[in-house]
């Protein structure tokens, strides 16, 4: 046990952790829940998902996993589950819904345009989606228009979201200079330089600007 012990933690001092906050921007949502067909249904939705970006670091020859694990973003109280969904490129994402009404989940965005049609709880779900492209897929509802998320499609293994406040972790990085990015949407891509040392935690600080950022 003594030896087993040793080497994780080993394994642990040859890597490095990533840590920071990520200022978040203002959302102020003026939507009213309302089903398409039959009209209000805000007394049967759910607490609204809180604003993230998804952070995730790149360097020259990193690539996403070359199996992917599986993701689901679920439809439940008349909303997505998830504001964000950040997943390397290659990975299958599932859409299950858990409310008894229909959904019919679709996007317009030019990396992953598709249309799952209408189904509901029980009924045969659609095949799982491919995303297979780098970069920021919106979703909606075409009956409900107030329900939206994003995915976000990276190019490597190293990925998370923030929580409510904008801090996150990256934790078991190969020591190494990596290009660190933070993305809340289309107009918010924040992009700044990390060394990675091994048994080290290296502090990110993005501040108000995108377009700068320090490291210490």
């Amino acid at each position: 046990m003594a030896a087993f012990l040793g080497g994780a933690a080993l394994a642990g001092e040859s890597t490095g952790t990533v840590t920071g906050s990520v200022p978040l921007p203002d959302r102020v949502s003026t939507r009213i829940a309302v089903e398409k067909y039959s009209g209000s249904i805000s007394g049967k939705v759910g607490t609204p998902q809180p604003g993230v970006a998804g952070v995730w670091l790149e360097r020259p020859g990193l690539a996403a996993p070359a199996s992917p694990p599986r993701f689901s973003l679920t439809q439940k109280d008349y909303q997505f589950g998830r504001s964000l969904l950040v997943v390397p490129r290659g990975t299958r994402v599932a859409f299950p819904n858990e409310d008894d009404d229909y959904h019919n989940v679709y996007s317009l965005s030019k990396g992953g345009r598709f249309d799952l049609g209408r189904y509901m709880r029980g009924a045969a779900p659609p095949p799982d989606m491919l995303f297979d492209r780098p970069g920021l897929i919106r979703l909606r509802c075409e009956i409900h228009e107030h329900m939206r998320a994003v995915i976000l499609v990276v190019e490597s293994p190293y990925y998370t979201v923030t929580d409510a406040s904008g801090a996150f972790r990256l934790a078991k990085i190969p020591p190494g200079q990596y290009s660190l990015h933070a993305q809340a949407d289309e107009k918010d891509h924040r992009i700044v330089t990390v060394t990675v040392s091994a048994g080290r935690t290296t502090t990110a600080s993005f501040p108000a600007s995108p377009a700068r950022a320090s490291i210490r």
